[in-house]
Order: structure tokens, then sequence, then C-alpha cells
């Protein structure tokens, strides 16, 4: 792991690392995930022990992630937002790419589309989750304050977490 930490790129990195021994042995008793906005990274924890390094994208500054300790409140595999989206008039042409259905009217006819969370994880009731979603290149805060993680990572995090875990913003 300090060799993956030592390279040059990290740690803007898009690279994961991964414990693989350590990952064989952790489940939701001894997991918990760490979330660092200051490097745009996340970290599956077993105890004190690093189980999965991975880049994450969390709020951007309009619509920060907020810092704290939370607790995984529902678990979703094919979650999506009922609140960001894109929003299709009533001959299904798009209107709006990155449509909110809360402050935005439907157009007569017309529907509402949620952008997809897939392997959702909520954190607040209002609104706060980690899940599947884009990770800019060039690595900055891009969300509406979830935690956007990579596909490949993500069913594996979600996996070794359940309803219940710690999740610490930092």
């Amino acid at each position: 792991y300090d060799h993956f930490k030592a390279e040059k790129d990290y740690p803007k990195t898009h690279n994961t690392w991964t414990n693989t021994q350590l990952l064989a042995e952790t489940d939701s008793s001894n997991s918990w995930l760490r979330i660092d906005r200051s490097i745009q990274r996340g970290f599956l924890m077993s105890g004190d022990e690093v189980v999965i390094d991975y880049p994450i994208s969390s709020g951007k500054r309009s619509h920060p992630t907020p810092a704290g300790e939370y607790k995984i409140l529902e678990k979703i595999v094919d979650k999506s937002s009922n609140k960001y989206g894109r929003m299709y008039d009533g001959e299904g042409n798009l209107v709006n790419g990155d449509a909110n259905a809360f402050t935005q009217e439907v157009p007569e006819g017309g529907k509402f589309v949620g952008a997809p969370m897939r392997y959702g994880m909520r954190l607040t009731w209002d609104g706060i989750g980690h899940h599947i979603g884009p990770i800019p290149r060039s690595r900055y805060a891009a969300s509406h304050a979830c935690i956007r993680g990579p596909s490949k990572t993500m069913p594996v995090v979600y996996s070794k977490l359940e309803v219940g875990s710690k999740v610490v913003v930092e």
C-alpha cells in the first residue's frame, strides 16, 4: 500500500488499491467507510487497516458534502434519485439534462427520470449518499452532495457494509 500511495499521481490517480487478503476477511462486522474530501478518496476500512483505497467525487461548492460521522440508513442496488435527473416533454424530447424535480415543474404529459445511483447507500434522509457515479478525469468535487464512486469498486464496497455501518466524512 505504501508503494501505491508513493506513486507520483497519488491521490489524483483513478486507480484503486485493494488488500485482497484483508478483503476476504472483511465483512459487515468489522468494516466501515472513510471518505477524505480533501484528496477525493474513499477507504473501505477493517478496523484501522485500509482494505480498498479508491477515487471518489464528493459534493461541489454549491452542493457540498458535509463532514461528519454517519451511519448507513438504507441500501438499494438499483436506486435512482428522486430529486436530480432528466426532464422530458410530452413527446419524449429532453428538456433539461440536469433537472431538479423539487424546483422545476414537469411539462404537461412529460416525465422526470431520476439519475441512476446504483449501489446506493443513504447517509442522510435529506438526500446524501454514496453510489456509483461519474468521477471527473481531473478529479474534483462535482456532485450534488452525494459521494460518487467507481462502477467496478462500489459493488464490492456495498457488499462489505450494512445498514448501520459507520461512515466518516472528513
